[in-house]
């Protein structure tokens, strides 16, 4: 009888996060260690797994595994389906620099944030890999912050007051909260533009605890006073972003990669350190997502809408302003 493959976890921080160890990617993964890591990434909410070897179509294989891999538009950088490319990276292979349009797009990455939740249908998990990373020093972390347990601290008044309550997103909203003052960003209303729906508190389907399902991109709560609205969704936001909610993922190679759960967990792109890396050093990472795939998917949105794109728009407000750039590249809407 064949021994089964065990996997090890080693917590990141102490509420959640785990690197993982005992995968070989090298070959087939029995499918008993796959519900393993399923189990892992219930319980710790985001898992890390160090120098997988893994192509990028062995890398959305993989993830087509925990459940139905969300389309992507094709990349013009490389040829595997639905790989998204939240590189600092245009077509020809040049850096982004500061002043530039995709410079300004990628501030709001820097904001906690789950992804598509300004979509109807919403994904669940993400899967990021490394392949170009800036100097050791420089910067290039993703930070994690735990919504399950800063749910769980907040007070009896908040929690009843939170129940039933209905958040609205959009992709234009968290645009502007990054960079209110842009004018690019500012042209656009976030209510000329869909926006989505989603329970401002969940049940995390991988450990049955509640969840603050918040964002950037969290526009308003629905039926709600827009002042007192604001005001709590700020104070829930900043309540996640303390210390001790707070754990930060350095890739250390090509081929690191992490995976978190959207509905246990916001993240965000570390800033710089040292000399920093923006605008001076290659930062090409890859990412997947996969479907909720729960009745709740769709939240409070009318199943089969489909996904409304902004960046065209943003660019198209862009090249309005300030005339075309000429510089291409593959949009990332997450």
């Amino acid at each position: 009888m064949v021994q089964e493959q065990t996997i090890q976890c080693e917590a990141i921080h102490p509420t959640f996060g785990a690197e993982v160890r005992g995968v070989d990617f090298s070959k087939p993964i029995p499918e008993g260690v796959m519900e393993q890591i399923r189990g892992a990434l219930g319980r710790y909410g985001m898992i890390v797994f160090r120098n997988t070897g893994m192509t990028d179509d062995e890398f959305v294989s993989w993830g087509g595994r925990f459940g139905e891999i969300a389309e992507q538009p094709p990349s013009r950088r490389f040829e595997t389906k639905n790989l998204g490319d939240p590189s600092n990276l245009y077509l020809d292979g040049s850096i982004v620099k500061p002043g530039e349009l995709r410079w300004f797009l990628a501030k709001e990455t820097g904001l906690f944030h789950v992804d598509t939740s300004y979509d109807a249908r919403r994904v669940r998990l993400t899967g990021l890999i490394a392949r170009q990373l800036p100097p050791a020093g420089t910067g290039g972390a993703t930070e994690f912050g735990d919504t399950r347990t800063a749910y769980e601290d907040l007070d009896e008044e908040t929690k009843t007051l939170l129940e039933g309550k209905v958040g609205v997103h959009s992709h234009f909203h968290s645009r502007r909260v990054a960079l209110p003052t842009f004018p690019t960003f500012a042209a656009l209303d976030p209510w000329d533009y869909p926006m989505s729906k989603h329970d401002v508190v969940i049940t995390h389907r991988g450990s049955g605890r509640k969840n603050l399902y918040i964002a950037s991109h969290l526009h308003h709560i629905d039926g709600m006073d827009a002042e007192e609205s604001s005001v709590l969704i700020l104070r829930l936001r900043k309540m996640v972003e303390q210390d001790k909610y707070v754990a930060k993922v350095y890739y250390k190679q090509p081929g690191d990669v992490v995976v978190w759960d959207n509905t246990a967990v916001v993240h965000r792109a570390g800033a710089g350190e040292g000399d920093g890396w923006a605008g001076k050093h290659v930062r090409d990472i890859r990412k997947w997502m996969v479907f909720d795939n729960t009745p709740e998917e769709w939240g409070h949105n009318d199943k089969g809408t489909k996904k409304h794109l902004a960046g065209p728009i943003i660019q198209a407000k862009h090249d309005e302003l300030y005339g075309a750039s000429g510089k291409v590249w593959d949009f990332d809407e997450d």
